[in-house]
Parts: structure tokens; C-alpha cells; sequence
């Protein structure tokens, strides 16, 4: 009678390191998809919050309208393709956009004010450019002015932590980031008096 050859349950030196260099190559491309999805999510939400901010921008303008009058603002607001158009920033979240340009800038208030606080640099991340239509110019017997908006993010970076107690809005250190590296959307509006 023949006897059973040993069973070989056990697994070689080579087959074990096959399997280990397959679930290596496999955890990096899951972790690859994972980093690229987190990436995306990140950029799907700033998306979704720059949509949002077409009412901020509304918001802002009308107040300044208010502050102003309809001429004034039109007198502040340059024609498309100036050098220097009005300007707003918002938080990253939306919830806030004030005038970052001009003699009394609302952006660059105290961080404290109790009336309207500005908006710290390190949390400026939405950048908002106004300008005058080219092909619609504010004439006042028209009865409106008709604007475009060019909303860029992310404008301004934490180049730094954020500095206890702050109270200026430019007391932490910031890195601007270029035009070519930014996201871009459009609006269009046209304010009443």
C-alpha cells in the first residue's frame, strides 16, 4: 500500500511575498482614489458655496447702492476691463463678503468692531472683481447698471498660524494665490434704483 505524501499546507517564502506586493500595489491605488476623491469633494463644495455667493454679492451691492445711491455706485464701480474693479472677499464658507477696496473699506475694519467686524486675511478665500458691463454702460436715464463679477478662489492662503487675539485684519501672515491657480466663475447682474 502507498502512503500519503505530506500534505504541503503551509504557504512558501515566495507566494507570501507575491501576495504582500499585491496588497501593497492594491492600498496605494486605493489610497491614491481616496486622496484624489477627498480632492475633488473639496473643490465640489467650493463650487457649490461660490454658486451661493451670487446672493452675498447681490447683498453687498445693494448696500453699498444704499450707502451711495445708484450714481454713486455707478460713479465707484469702473467699466469691464479696468485695471482696478471694485473689489469684495468672503469667508470660505460664504456666510460673510465685505468691500476690500476703497477709503473706508469695510473688509479691513477691526476684527472687533462691534458695528461690522472686517474680514481677517487668513479667512479672505473668495475673491469677488466688479465691473461695469462694456457693452451696457450706466447711463441714469436708463434706470439701471448692469455689472459682471468675477469670482476667484482661492484668493488668499494662511501662510501661517493664526496669531492669538488678533484684532487687525492683516496681523497673520498670508500668501496671495496666483490668477493662473485660482477657480473662476461669472455673474452677471443688473441693480435698480
Amino acid at each position: 500500500m502507498k502512503t500519503r505524501a505530506h500534505c504541503g499546507c503551509a504557504f512558501s517564502l515566495v507566494e507570501v511575498v507575491i501576495a504582500i506586493g499585491v496588497l501593497a500595489v492594491t492600498l496605494v491605488a486605493v489610497l491614491g482614489l481616496a486622496g484624489s476623491t477627498m480632492r475633488s469633494g473639496g473643490a465640489t463644495a467650493d463650487l457649490a458655496v461660490a454658486g451661493r455667493l451670487g446672493a452675498e454679492i447681490r447683498g453687498e451691492l445693494e448696500r453699498l447702492k444704499a450707502e451711495l445711491g445708484l450714481p454713486g455706485l455707478a460713479a465707484t464701480i469702473p467699466r469691464g476691463g479696468a485695471a482696478a474693479p471694485l473689489r469684495l472677499v468672503a469667508t470660505r464658507d460664504g456666510r460673510r463678503m465685505l468691500r476690500t477696496d476703497g477709503a473706508a473699506a469695510a473688509a479691513n475694519h477691526a476684527l472687533n468692531d462691534p458695528l461690522q467686524p472686517g474680514i481677517a486675511r487668513r479667512d479672505r478665500y473668495f475673491l469677488a472683481e466688479v465691473t461695469q458691463q462694456l457693452d451696457l454702460p450706466y447711463a441714469p436715464d436708463e434706470g439701471f447698471l448692469a455689472l459682471s463679477v468675477r469670482v476667484s478662489w482661492p484668493y488668499e492662503l494662511p501662510g501661517g498660524p493664526a496669531t492669538p487675539g488678533a484684532t487687525a485684519v492683516d496681523m497673520d501672515p498670508v500668501r496671495e494665490v496666483p490668477l493662473s491657480d485660482r477657480t473662476i466663475v461669472f455673474f452677471n447682474f443688473a441693480l435698480r434704483p
